[in-house]
């Protein structure tokens, strides 16, 4: 699995506030499946991120940094943003999280005033809106568009049992023995 970035908020502004379509999609996402995380539902008016920039910057930087620590950094930012309705555009908020999963929030920050790794996000989005990604999350399986949203699970997973079993079978004729 490799993560890529996609820039779903991409104009940093300070008046940003959750609506009932964002209240409507983590009400849907909570519901999918018995076991899914949990989805803390905000007040609309709540405060939303200022933009994806800082957070997407932040798991590009753990994924350099300690490619170990980045899966413990990226739940730390889904828990922080979908289970408690944080803002991870505050560098703050996001040094903390780094902490958190073992890593050096203080150079976080740094990474963060200097824009670092906007470069390389940047390049990732397009990279994604090339290969016809709107939206996320979104699950690149070999043969089959991109699943693009909070799909249940059963879906990705057929995705995957459909991949395999080109994978298998291509793999059997090419390499009989």
């Amino acid at each position: 699995m490799r993560y890529r970035s996609f820039v779903l908020v991409p104009e940093d502004r300070a008046d940003r506030a959750f609506t009932e379509y964002h209240r409507a999609h983590r009400r849907a996402a909570a519901d999918q499946e018995a076991d899914a995380p949990a989805f803390h539902l905000p007040a609309a008016g709540d405060r939303y991120p200022r933009s994806s920039w800082p957070a997407l910057e932040a798991a590009a930087w753990a994924r350099d940094v300690d490619a170990g620590r980045f899966l413990a950094f990226d739940l730390g930012l889904f828990e922080a943003f979908f289970g408690r309705s944080e803002d991870v555009s505050d560098p703050a908020v996001l040094a903390r999280l780094a902490r958190a999963a073992g890593l050096d929030g203080a150079g976080l920050a740094e990474v963060l005033a200097q824009r670092r790794y906007q470069p390389r996000v940047r390049e990732e989005h397009l990279e994604a809106v090339g290969l016809g990604i709107r939206g996320v999350p979104a699950f690149l399986v070999p043969g089959q568009p991109p699943i693009v949203g909070a799909v249940p699970y059963a879906e990705l997973r057929r995705a995957v049992d459909r991949a395999l079993a080109g994978t298998i079978h291509e793999n059997a004729v090419n390499n009989p023995g």
